[in-house]
């Protein structure tokens, strides 16, 4: 691949990782105050010069580097360094890892999925043991980070390749092949043949993500110049990647970011969705996202307030005390008209409400009323809501729940709740 320097200037990285500078630009490489960046020891930190013994210098050096005016980041080994082009403008070492798709990620996070249940209650000193519960995910799309299907052509995969293979004239001996995935996409954004092109590439990433990521590059980089129908179906490609590759979104999150604050509903469903997959292996990526998320809580649509309030659950697995600013409004949500929405603002709430009890318990008459939801998880998470943060709330609901519910596991988490407020 073509350094990114001494080609024509920065270029996006392409897949997952940045782009790598090339040994004669490297050279030219100075620290902030413009001398030669520091290798092996810091200059404050040179061991003790003993004729003894031999010392290896660690495998260390100076952070960031700067060439021709632009940053770069070097990952340091005992037999020397890379430097790569930052292209996104890090702070540190590690944001330029996490962005750009170096780091190892977390173990993925369970998300709020359709057979997710709630969390189960803090346990304080001398508390009586709540009910417990296995998250458990059956494999069905996430309910908090759902993909909006757009609606596909009559025509099957098959058809569709064979239309554009033949009208595009692309020379293809195989089907799926790298070459012929790369020729796809090459038609994405600046052809008539985009929204097909596109097209096809979705149903190549829900079918054979591998083969689908050999286009992100070119799809990633056609996105800003796309019309609005090709760009509702690259948002859509996106997220069918993040079911299976969230990390080789990484490099995309600033398109991601920007697609949650866009006019077309299916572009920022979607991208809600790929963010939330992303968040779940890689937490710190929404610490910073709250605020814009939680404005989409009040959205018209349902599909966006559902997957805004649904990855400010899953943010909230990580990073309690961001989400738990917008508790009240979180609450707001638990008498949505959509179901949904109602269900992942009760998970929502269980994982942010430790970090502010006081928030929840203001929260009495949502709660209560959340009590007689239809949804089973609602009424549970409500119970446990109130088992946690103790708001003032009328014992009457929790005993019919107690002793009449339906669902055992709503019945098991109102009589918990009533030992803890009742004590």
């Amino acid at each position: 691949m073509p350094c990114p320097i001494c080609r024509d200037g920065p270029m996006r990285p392409r897949g997952e990782f940045p782009v790598r500078v090339c040994e004669e630009c490297d050279q030219r490489a100075v620290n902030e105050d413009g001398d030669k960046p520091w290798t092996g020891f810091p200059p404050d930190a040179q061991p003790e010069e003993d004729l003894s013994a031999i010392v290896d210098p660690p495998s260390d050096g100076e952070n960031p580097v700067f060439i021709d005016g632009h940053k770069c980041w070097r990952r340091y080994r005992m037999i020397g360094w890379k430097t790569y082009l930052d292209y996104y403008d890090c702070d540190t070492l590690r944001e330029f890892y996490i962005r750009h798709g170096l780091m190892e990620p977390h173990e993925s996070r369970p998300q709020i999925t359709p057979d997710d249940q709630s969390l189960d209650p803090k346990q304080g000193e001398g508390s009586s043991q709540s009910p417990t519960e296995d998250r458990r995910n059956n494999g069905e799309d996430d309910a908090s980070n759902d993909v909006v299907d757009l609606d596909y052509s009559d025509k099957d995969r098959g058809e569709l390749r064979d239309i554009i293979i033949q009208g595009a004239e692309i020379s293809s001996k195989s089907r799926t092949t790298n070459d012929e995935i790369q020729q796809i996409a090459g038609l994405v954004g600046g052809s008539q043949w985009s929204s097909l092109a596109v097209r096809y590439l979705v149903m190549v990433a829900n079918d054979e993500p591998e083969n689908a990521l050999e286009a992100l590059p070119t799809v990633a980089s056609s996105y800003g110049t796309a019309d609005a129908e090709t760009r509702q179906w690259i948002m859509h490609y996106f997220a069918r990647l993040s079911k299976t590759h969230p990390d080789a979104l990484l490099p995309v999150l600033d398109t991601l970011i920007d697609g949650i604050s866009e006019d077309e509903i299916n572009i920022q469903s979607n991208a809600l969705a790929t963010l939330g997959r992303i968040v779940a292996t890689y937490p710190n990526v929404g610490s910073g996202l709250v605020d814009d998320i939680a404005e989409l809580l009040v959205h018209v649509d349902s599909k966006v307030r559902k997957n805004a309030v649904g990855l400010l659950g899953d943010i909230a697995q990580e990073y309690q005390r961001h989400v738990a600013v917008h508790a009240a409004t979180i609450a707001m949500c638990l008498r949505d008209d959509e179901g949904l929405v109602r269900r992942n603002a009760s998970i929502a709430l269980v994982r942010c409400g430790e970090a502010d009890p006081e928030t929840i318990r203001q929260q009495s008459d949502l709660l209560e009323q959340a009590l007689t939801d239809d949804q089973p998880e609602v009424r549970r998470n409500a119970c446990a809501l109130i088992g946690n943060a103790k708001p003032s709330v009328s014992t009457e609901r929790l005993e019919r729940l107690a002793e009449d519910d339906p669902n055992p596991k709503v019945k098991e988490m109102a009589q918990w709740a009533l030992s803890q407020i009742t004590d």
